[in-house]
């Protein structure tokens, strides 16, 4: 790759991740704050991380695009890490959530060949499922070392719950937004982030103020 095509990379991967970043810290709020229906955030935080991802990967054409976007989104989250009173490994947790959306799309759509238009329901499942699969993993990890114990204190139902409705769930919503973006947006036209790279930083500026505002709010 030449240098045009890499910062053309890191520009795109910057906005759509910051773009993502300003999302999590958002609507993932708002989710938290959800009491009638708990752990709603779930359903719908990876089809938005799929969205941003494949946004990028679209632009660049390339499947390392899908990572450092999450990588960025990664970032925005950790900042939590610098802030008083916040638990360490509640900051970490989400953000290898979000690095391991990106390697199991990655996984999906260069060793098993799957291209993004044509991602059906089996595919959408396998890239939730798959995910989920690697945090279930690492939280194993954890638990085995004695750093965190809480994902299985919380008991077979939760641990259910993530690996499959939550799956079932996220897969019928991709499956619903590819279709829809199939027929209604065939034109969509790539962002000014690639042509205008400021515009990334602005976004990013942006994320980093937002997550900054709601960790202390």
């Amino acid at each position: 790759m030449n240098r045009e095509t890499i910062k053309k990379m890191a520009v795109i991967s910057i906005f759509w991740g910051a773009l993502w970043g300003i999302t999590e810290a958002t609507l993932g709020y708002l989710a938290h704050l959800i009491l009638i229906l708990p752990g709603i955030a779930g359903f719908f935080m990876f089809p938005i991380g799929f969205y941003f991802m494949t946004r990028a990967y679209k632009e660049t054409g390339k499947a390392v695009t899908l990572f450092s976007t999450s990588a960025v989104a990664a970032g925005i989250k950790l900042i939590d890490l610098f802030l008083p009173g916040l638990s360490p490994i509640k900051t970490i947790n989400p953000a290898v959530c979000i690095l391991m959306e990106s390697l199991v799309v990655i996984l999906l759509f260069k060793v098993m060949n799957v291209k993004r238009g044509s991602f059906r329901l089996r595919e959408a499942f396998a890239a939730s499922i798959g995910w989920r699969l690697g945090y279930l993993f690492y939280a194993f990890l954890l638990f085995v070392f004695s750093i965190s114990r809480e994902f299985f204190q919380m008991g077979a139902e939760h641990i259910l719950r993530f690996l499959l409705l939550e799956s079932i769930i996220n897969a019928v919503i991709i499956t619903a937004y590819l279709k829809a973006e199939k027929s209604f947006n065939r034109n969509k036209k790539p962002s000014l982030a690639g042509t205008v790279p400021s515009i990334s930083f602005a976004v990013l500026t942006a994320a980093i103020l937002v997550k900054l505002m709601l960790a202390s709010g």
